[in-house]
């Protein structure tokens, strides 16, 4: 028989089979499941970018159309122009990162092995920061020093999606830290409003959102920026992990002592 996609679920009886094919059988079989979980993993990923691009894509007809219903001046079709380049600009980034994600599910993610100082990089990104915290009259502090092996430009991503992450979840008058020991081990946390244990885990999935209410597709946060981390992290040899209590959101980075 031949095998399609509707067939991948289908097995060997190996049980069934004379032992010098049994060998033979177990390895077909092994091949198979793998086959299944790429074309999940594929479905999957499909699945995500259409979900995601039709909002985006409606706004960009719609705004069109009526932008197209009569003559304007100059300055309107300026202005209809800049407001479908932030569509487009914000579904490259998400393509972009839909492919930076379906590398790391194939293991084609190779970070760099350089010696980093991690609380200079922390402080520059917490400089970087400093603005947006200002106007949010959010105060940002880092705590500890650590050195890490790893690639600059991928940990400096990793832990800019941390930052973004809790400047949007902190109100006015909350506190976001950085603290580095040994391990290495890294902690984010923001103060706020407490999340459900539940979905903890879920925090690190494509596309989720703890408010089920935030439109998809919103050209603000496409929710990629913590599965981002966690394969950057992952790829690093190391572990994050997300808990909640006394008012205090926590992301806790641990990498391997040759890390």
């Amino acid at each position: 028989a031949s095998v399609s996609a509707r067939s991948l679920t289908t097995r060997l009886p190996v049980a069934q089979m004379p032992e010098e094919l049994a060998e033979l059988a177990t390895a077909m079989n092994a091949m198979l499941q793998r086959l299944d979980d790429a074309f999940q993993r594929l479905s999957a990923f499909s699945a995500d970018i259409a979900h995601e691009l039709r909002t985006p894509l409606s706004n960009l007809l719609t705004h069109t159309q009526v932008t197209l219903t009569r003559p304007r001046s100059l300055e309107e079709y300026r202005e209809a122009l800049h407001g479908n380049l932030e569509e487009l600009q914000w579904m490259a980034q998400m393509i972009n990162d839909m492919l930076f994600l379906a590398k790391a599910d194939h293991g084609l993610l190779v970070p760099g092995q350089a010696p980093l100082v991690l609380h200079e990089e922390v402080d520059a990104l917490l400089e970087y920061y400093a603005p947006l915290a200002e106007d949010s009259g959010v105060q940002m502090l880092r705590e500890g020093e650590a050195l890490l092996q790893g690639d600059r430009h991928m940990l400096r991503r990793a832990l800019s999606n941390l930052l973004d992450n809790a400047l949007r979840f902190t109100p006015s008058g909350g506190q976001i830290k950085v603290t580095l020991g040994p391990g290495p081990r890294i902690g984010v946390a923001n103060t706020g409003a407490a999340i459900e244990p539940a979905a903890l885990p879920r925090l690190f999935d494509r596309f989720y959102r703890v408010d089920p209410a935030r439109r998809e597709g919103s050209s603000e946060h496409a929710g990629l920026g913590l599965a981002i981390t966690r394969s950057i992290v992952q790829a690093h040899g190391g572990r994050i992990r997300a808990e909640c209590a006394d008012g205090w959101t926590r992301f806790v980075i641990d990498f391997t002592e040759d890390q």
